[in-house]
């Protein structure tokens, strides 16, 4: 879905003020320097694009922002529509050819690039898996040359199959994907990429910390895709009833994107080169439990119906611990899963009264 000034809502003002206070330290350093975002146009690229612009106005910025993607200008003119004399420049590039201009030098990159395409990974897993390595190599070399610190979004994922009796996974768990499934490219590719990261960090002396991204419930949140939580809001949102495909048992946690967003910039400014971090929330639920919360939540007369059956092969965990970053850093997370779905249905709701004026 293609997103514009008509998305950018009251709530959406309020999350970025929200972000503006929790990390305002952060975000006053940030806003100074060069900041570059690979993958600006996807879900945490354009969260992280107006954050960087509301923090921008509020600060009193120097520094500027580049955004970079496939298709970054949407991005960019949704940001400036906040205030056009904003310092945002777009670059259309694929990340594997990636160039930093020199006016971004002695700055900050934050890597958001490779998409979770569930598609993408099932139809050609070999080409994601290129993808990620490639588009990798391509910033850790422009990171070296331009003298650049950089932040590099991973996923939970790298992690394989969480245990069902593995309450939370630290990130000192050595589980990993399973080579011999050729939908796992995505997963591997990923611990291929931190690999590399650490690999750049001790032998050519980039700065490079990791975020272990896990799932997510907020606006931009791409709906009616293979995100569980997306689904159950489109459903609740355009239907009377709210299918669960599965039975219902697998658990999960969600994580808003204000405290997202604090959290990457915490990172961004004072995580440790070298170490990866979790990035979630730590409150588990179901997805049935998932399901019926956001019937209450956002439409009461909707019906839950489970068309799956729950089996020992089919019900999954995943689920972090984010203690590393909340002791570390003092991140924490501010917005509960219920008032997270409130504030998604809100947004969506001011986004129709919006186009239709």
């Amino acid at each position: 879905m293609s997103y514009g000034p008509q998305h950018i809502t009251k709530q959406i003002f309020s999350d970025l003020e929200e972000i503006n206070q929790n990390s305002t330290a952060d975000l006053k350093g940030i806003v100074n320097k060069p900041l570059v975002i690979t993958g600006a146009s996807g879900f945490v690229g354009t969260w992280l694009t107006l954050s960087w612009a509301s923090a921008f106005m509020k600060f009193g910025g120097t520094g500027k922002l580049l955004v970079t993607s496939r298709n970054p200008t949407t991005v960019a003119k949704m940001a400036k529509s906040m205030n056009s004399s904003l310092p945002i420049f777009a670059l259309q590039s694929d990340i594997r050819q990636l160039h930093i201009p020199s006016d971004f030098r002695d700055g900050l990159i934050i890597h958001a690039a490779t998409p979770a395409s569930a598609s993408m990974n099932a139809a050609d897993p070999m080409a994601m898996l290129n993808v990620i390595m490639e588009g990798q190599g391509r910033v850790l070399f422009e990171a070296e040359r331009t003298s650049n610190r950089v932040l590099f979004l991973s996923s939970g994922a790298v992690y394989g199959k969480q245990p069902l009796l593995q309450k939370q996974l630290p990130e000192i768990w050595d589980g990993g994907p399973s080579l011999s499934d050729i939908d796992s490219a995505y997963h591997e590719g990923k611990r291929v990429a931190e690999l590399m990261a650490n690999i750049a960090t001790n032998r050519n002396g980039i700065s490079v910390t990791t975020a272990r991204l896990f799932a997510f419930l907020s606006p931009f949140l791409p709906f009616g895709t293979h995100f569980a939580a997306g689904n159950f809001m489109k459903d609740a949102l355009e239907k009377s009833e709210i299918e669960i495909k599965s039975g219902g048992g697998s658990i999960r946690s969600y994580q808003y994107a204000s405290d997202l967003c604090s959290s990457l910039w915490a990172l961004l400014a004072r995580g440790d080169s070298g170490t990866a971090y979790n990035v979630g929330s730590d409150d588990e639920i179901t997805i049935l439990q998932l399901a019926h919360l956001v019937k209450t939540t956002v439409n009461v007369s909707a019906s839950v119906v489970v068309r799956g059956v729950d089996t020992s092969e089919n019900v999954t965990r995943y689920v972090p611990s984010i203690q590393r970053i909340t002791s570390e850093l003092g991140v924490r997370n501010r917005v509960g899963i219920k008032e997270a779905i409130s504030r998604t249905a809100s947004w969506s709701d001011q986004v129709k009264e919006k186009t239709a004026q």
